[in-house]
């Protein structure tokens, strides 16, 4: 295995982890090799972007509250907070939960993923280690497939 091979795999699991393991087998990676690289990348991608989607949710959330005390202080009506579209979000995850979300890796990507269990689900002990599991499940799932593919 080549470094630049090794960092490309990593790159792209973060990134688009569905196509992750084609261009591991791109670089004649074994089985193995693409399992365990898929599976780090995803999870420090879900690590990282879980911790930092957390802290940029909540400067997020300090300065609405800000502007909205503005637009108070000002004599102002403060703007609408509960939309259709945070409905139809917060329906979504009463329905799926954690679980449904932790499923989601190689549809939408791990970035969106993580920032979303981040902004629902970050108090619950359960939320990163369920995203971790899942990248590990998806690897193997990813990497089977590909090598079957290819």
């Amino acid at each position: 295995m080549d470094a630049a091979g090794i960092i490309t795999v990593l790159g792209t699991s973060v990134v688009k982890f569905l196509l992750a393991a084609a261009v591991s087998y791109g670089f004649n990676h074994t089985f193995w090799e693409t399992v365990l690289l898929l599976s780090i990348g995803g999870g420090l991608g879900s690590i990282v972007f879980f911790k930092a989607g957390g802290r940029l949710l909540e400067w997020l959330r300090l300065r609405g509250l800000k502007r909205r005390s503005e637009r108070v202080a000002r004599g102002q009506a403060p703007k609408r907070v509960f939309t259709r579209t945070n409905r139809f979000i917060v329906r979504l995850k009463h329905g799926y939960g954690l679980l449904g979300l932790a499923i989601m890796p190689p549809i939408l990507s791990i970035p969106i993923t993580a920032i979303i269990a981040a902004k629902y689900f970050r108090h619950d002990r359960r939320a990163l280690p369920s995203l971790l599991a899942s990248v590990v499940a998806w690897s193997f799932a990813l990497s089977a497939a590909w090598a079957f593919l290819r």
